[in-house]
């Protein structure tokens, strides 16, 4: 079996609001049997991959996997289960959309930024946080072209935004 993944992209810098969302969707989507996909490093990646983590006990098909930008597994942050050393630098950031099933925006810069349009452009459903700092507030509930007929999905709470991955992994 194939296991079913969750991208979770967001702000690098230690936002407590943002780190807090990030923490209860790692801790839902872990609590759910999918796997957490994040860039591996500090930030919303290192909430989601702590609050997945924190789940005891963790389903045998919830994994966290973090796609690094370096050459060391090292750089990883001390939750993570798959620490993938790239060395392309923010390149990885396709590699994380890819190894994606489904992405879940929490604010972000301009690597997020890049992430969102990877997953728009594969076809991938995103679901952006409104209401915070950053990138998936601007994007929420926006079409970034015309190339698909639906939008990034505007969620507001956990809870809401893992109601709404486990209908799209139903429906897949």
């Amino acid at each position: 079996m194939i296991a079913k993944t969750v991208g979770i992209i967001g702000s690098s810098d230690e936002d407590p609001e943002l780190n807090d969302i990030a923490e209860e969707m790692g801790r839902l989507i872990a609590l759910a049997g999918y796997s957490v996909v994040n860039g591996g490093r500090e930030g919303v990646m290192e909430a989601a991959s702590r609050g997945a983590a924190g789940v005891n006990p963790r389903p045998e098909s919830s994994r966290i996997i973090g796609i690094l930008p370096g050459l060391k597994k090292s750089e990883g942050n001390q939750y993570l289960d798959y620490a993938i050393s790239t060395g392309i630098g923010w390149a990885r950031n396709q590699c994380v959309i890819l190894s994606s099933d489904i992405v879940v925006a929490v604010g972000g810069g301009a690597g997020t930024l890049s992430e969102i349009a990877y997953a728009w452009a594969y076809n991938k459903p995103v679901l952006a946080f409104e209401g915070v700092q950053g990138w998936s507030a601007e994007l929420a509930g926006k079409k970034i072209d015309t190339k698909r007929t639906d939008k990034i999905i505007s969620v507001s709470t956990p809870k809401e935004a893992i109601e709404i991955i486990n209908e799209i992994f139903e429906n897949m």
